[in-house]
């Protein structure tokens, strides 16, 4: 008799919580990111499907947000990660006000900048290589309802990436 109420109960549970995700409004914001090879042809970049790739092939990341909701959605945020084995484009931001990380926590301006301490014991400023870029951020501000943001960044697949598989 226990077990037959304990799993009545269940299915009353999961009934009620079934239809709670029906009512359960579309989330205000959906996102798509698609991945393309930029291939050259007569001089122009030309994208095209992305189902392989090797080393050397320049790979464009394209996020696209929608706010399907009735109004607008403030404080957005959108995020690319740049896999490993690939290295960031320099200039390849778009827009171009952007920001990126090394580790998804600290974000910092384009190009990103970091301490060395030198021998003397000064430190000095230098650019962090774009092969340890692992995420780009915008902050696009303000998604109106029914509004689109798109982001973009383009990576080439790294030669040792491949060679490890």
């Amino acid at each position: 008799m226990k077990n037959a109420l304990l799993i009545s109960c269940l299915l009353l549970a999961a009934v009620a919580a079934e239809g709670a995700l029906a009512q359960a409004p579309a989330p205000a914001v959906t996102s798509t990111l698609q991945a393309r090879r930029v291939d050259s042809v007569a001089g122009k970049a030309v994208l095209a499907p992305a189902e392989a790739g090797k080393p050397g092939d320049l790979l464009e990341y394209s996020g696209t947000y929608r706010n399907g909701a009735q109004r607008s959605v403030e404080r957005m945020v959108a995020t690319i990660p740049v896999p490993a084995g690939t290295t960031f484009v320099a200039g390849s931001a778009e827009p171009a006000r952007a920001t990126a990380s090394t580790d998804g926590a600290q974000f910092a301006p384009l190009p990103l900048m970091r301490s060395v301490r030198l021998a003397d014991g000064t430190t000095r400023q230098e650019a962090v290589p774009l092969f340890e870029y692992r995420y780009v951020r915008w902050e696009i501000g303000t998604l109106p309802a029914g509004g689109e943001a798109v982001v973009k960044l383009r990576v080439q697949i790294d030669a040792a990436a491949t060679a490890a598989r």
